[in-house]
């Protein structure tokens, strides 16, 4: 993604220009955690992300190379496809889960992906990596 001139290369800065809002970690969590591909996935989760919002999110992470668009124009055809750089996110993705659930009594996971978190972080993203081949080897003509 090329940057504006001018605009701060800090690299804590650069990081929360692009997950400085809770939609776009959201989004990546449904994408890479629970498998979610199309938006009428997405608008489906407990947070109840609007369609403009996610619209825009979405628009975000393409720019940014996290999510590949795959399918025709037509609304029922357009799903998202994480890329390596988005596989990349899920060790910080884990850490702040693991964060909320040390410091935060109301927080409610998935059990089952914090329980592979928790048991063995490297093989569970190298079997998340692994699918994601998978899949865009299934979806390349």
């Amino acid at each position: 993604m090329k940057r504006p001139a001018g605009k701060s290369t800090c690299p804590m800065n650069m990081f929360l220009e692009l997950f400085g809002d809770p939609w776009t970690l959201l989004v990546l969590r449904d994408m890479l955690l629970v498998g979610k591909r199309r938006p009428a996935e997405f608008l489906d989760s407990a947070e109840a992300i609007s369609t403009s919002v996610l619209a825009d999110r979405l628009r975000r992470l393409e720019a940014a190379e996290m999510v590949r668009r795959v399918g025709s124009g037509e609304r029922n055809q357009v799903h998202y496809v994480p890329t390596g750089k988005a596989v990349d996110t899920l060790p910080v993705l884990f850490e702040m889960a693991l964060w909320s659930m040390d410091h935060e009594p109301a927080a409610a996971p998935l059990q089952r992906v914090i329980t592979r978190i928790r048991e063995d972080p490297l093989d569970y993203i190298a079997e998340i990596r692994a699918e994601l081949e998978r899949e865009t080897a299934l979806a390349r003509p």
